[in-house]
């Protein structure tokens, strides 16, 4: 790390999902994992896209059990865009980061403009090369648009590069191997679609929660496009391109996308306002300039000046902050995920890590202090009625779903806990546990009795929303 970028060389498929959550570009609205668009989730790629508030639950079998969980859902995925050099006999093969055609990977997540930007380099045969340069963004003035660039490059020949973009609806929640045993498919009533123009679109809902989903891309090129179609199936919708390119002449191509879903104000219909916003929205090079400005405004209000390495690292951790609680959170009715909006370690439950990040935020940003304090207070009935239907003294706090949560649990004397939380995923051995199953982790120094679960303090350090892992490489629970 030098000043404000955050840099990688090479590629390690190890680490690739640490560098994932560590480079994840966020807003306060929603977040997407720092993953390589043209690689699908697997054992060292996970591309993962999470809205603030974006929960469901739903019934799974464990050990012959019916346990009840509730996740924050991992959206349909926006980022995939693969491609390939035509070859004249054939098509040729796609080019991902575990190709051996690979020669140099580098990424840079710049804190400063809230960008992330990788650059790659291909042998494609006969010598030839071909230079990627990708640059990212959530957008942190428009909190409903993110958008990715990609440029193709010839080095010393001239030929055709087929490009295959895509919205993709067929995740799930898949990135946590200790939650393997929980149902992840979260998303239901799929339906993709293309107008006779751009965007193409997706719509979908979360099963019981039913928040309605919608999302829509915009792909243009700077390039001349020998072919283009559009391919709406059940689950995806892909746009393919096959441009023409020249030695030395960079060939973009700009993907803008918008995201909706029911819980925002103001909107009839997510899909109809996903459509509508990727239509009118600015090219990439207006949409880059606007991004840029919000952060340094932004910056202008959370920058704490600390010199050496150590302020670095807090402007690391400030930027992860504030990729989950920006000023748009104040407009949310969202608590903090003891991740973030980085992944599905905790399964994006909520516990009391505002406490470890409300001494900042009373300082720079007030508004998303009371925010937070206000989604507290809007819960405070539910929580007591829930102590009283369960005789115990206080307030049991749902930890998580938007919907009130019958997983609850209360503080043993002398714990040290101010209220009440659930601790079963504290521990990254542990079983998936909920209340209301027989399943309990085993009995250990931090675990909970089977009646009265003890809280497990986290000192403010390992409370932080994102912060570099001493774990072992590629180790999933510590990275998603």
């Amino acid at each position: 790390m030098t000043g404000w970028t955050w840099e990688y060389h090479g590629y390690d498929p190890a680490s690739e999902r640490l560098r994932e959550a560590l480079c994840t570009p966020g807003n306060g609205y929603f977040a997407t994992r720092g993953a390589a668009p043209e690689s699908p989730a697997g054992d060292f790629h996970y591309p993962g896209t999470y809205a603030a508030g974006c929960y469901d639950r739903l019934t799974s079998t464990v050990a012959g059990q019916q346990v009840d969980n509730a996740d924050m859902v991992n959206l349909p995925n926006w980022l995939p865009l693969r491609f390939r050099v035509e070859a004249e006999s054939d098509g040729g093969s796609w080019l991902t980061l575990d190709s051996e055609a690979l020669l140099d990977h580098h990424q840079r997540l710049d804190l400063r403009a809230g960008t992330l930007e990788r650059s790659m380099r291909y042998a494609v045969g006969d010598g030839r090369v071909l230079s990627v340069r990708q640059l990212r963004l959530v957008h942190m003035g428009d909190p409903h648009l993110a958008a990715l660039r990609t440029e193709f490059t010839a080095d010393g020949w001239e030929g055709v590069v087929a490009v295959e973009a895509a919205l993709d609806g067929a995740v799930t929640n898949g990135g946590v191997a200790r939650y393997s045993q929980l149902d992840g498919r979260h998303l239901t009533d799929l339906r993709t679609g293309c107008g006779a123009a751009d965007p193409a679109w997706l719509t979908c809902r979360t099963h019981t929660s039913e928040i309605r989903i919608g999302m829509a891309t915009r792909l243009t090129t700077s390039g001349s496009v020998k072919y283009r179609r559009t391919d709406p199936d059940a689950q995806r919708v892909t746009q393919v391109l096959r441009l023409c390119i020249a030695s030395g002449r960079p060939v973009a191509v700009d993907k803008v996308v918008a995201l909706q879903t029911s819980r925002d104000p103001a909107i009839s219909d997510p899909l109809g306002a996903a459509v509508e916003r990727a239509g009118r929205a600015p090219g990439f090079e207006e949409l880059l300039v606007s991004h840029r400005a919000a952060w340094q405004q932004l910056w202008n209000s959370a920058e704490l000046d600390v010199p050496g390495k150590s302020g670095d690292i807090l402007r690391l951790h400030l930027f992860h902050a504030l990729q989950t609680l920006s000023p748009h959170t104040a407009d949310l009715d969202v608590g903090v995920p003891a991740r973030g909006l980085h992944g599905e370690a905790y399964r994006g439950h909520v516990f009391w890590d505002e406490l470890f990040v409300l001494p900042y935020l009373n300082l720079h940003f007030p508004q998303v202090s009371r925010a937070l304090l206000t989604y507290r207070h809007r819960r405070l009935g539910q929580a007591r009625n829930e102590a009283l239907r369960r005789a115990i003294p206080g307030r049991a706090e749902a930890m998580a779903a938007r919907k009130p949560s019958n997983c609850t649990s209360t503080p043993a004397p002398g714990d040290g806990c101010p209220t009440t939380h659930d601790s079963s995923t504290t521990s990254d051995q542990r079983s998936p546990t909920t209340c209301g199953s027989t399943a309990r982790p085993a009995a250990t120094p931090n675990s909970c009795t089977p009646r009265v679960r003890r809280c497990s303090p986290r000192s403010p350090a390992s409370g932080r929303l994102s912060r570099p892992t001493t774990r072992a490489p590629g180790a999933t629970g510590s990275v998603a």
